[in-house]
């Protein structure tokens, strides 16, 4: 009796071991923030591993976030203001990246919400394809192959959704 406790006891211990470790390792390659892999044309290209990627300095750096079947990849940046996101569309249908939250997009303060003029539920436009000054909204669905850029000037951090494709986010750290 004694020897089947110990053993209890041993796989109780072996199992707590995993299950810390495994929560480590995820909260680490989550939370990683400094994930960048390359370039293309000069402009730096966050990673599809991690998730997230960094920078520092307010270089005036362009990051690239693909939008796919799948979602956002990377779904998070820590950027510096000044620096710019280009979502590109590398999926068969239209996309429309924006900032939190569905439906308005006004999470970002860099726009006044105020002005008039809206299209399909954004308050971020003007009008269709037109964004108010400092929006972080396209105002349109990006078409595959195709890709919108923008630049973040308020320190804070953003939400964003695919305002076409519901349950997809990511969210853009800037420092």
């Amino acid at each position: 009796m004694l020897n089947n406790k110990r053993a209890q006891l041993t796989w109780v211990i072996v199992i707590a071991v995993l299950l810390v470790a495994g929560f480590v390792i995820f909260y680490k390659f989550y939370n990683s923030g400094s994930d960048v892999s390359g370039s293309i044309n000069g402009n730096v290209v966050a990673d599809n591993l991690g998730s997230s990627a960094s920078v520092s300095g307010g270089t005036g750096e362009n990051y690239i976030i693909e939008i796919t079947s799948s979602g956002f990849s990377p779904s998070a940046l820590n950027i510096s203001k000044g620096d710019s996101v280009t979502w590109v569309n590398k999926d068969s249908q239209a996309r429309w990246p924006a900032s939190a939250s569905h439906p308005t997009h006004t999470k970002y303060a860099g726009a006044s919400y105020d002005e008039e003029g809206s299209y399909k539920g954004s308050l971020a436009c003007k009008s269709e394809g037109v964004a108010k000054d400092g929006a972080f909204d396209p105002c349109e669905g990006i078409a595959p192959g195709e890709s919108w850029t923008f630049t973040f000037e308020q320190v804070g951090s953003w939400g964003f959704h695919d305002h076409l494709v519901s349950g997809q986010f990511g969210k853009i750290t800037v420092q």
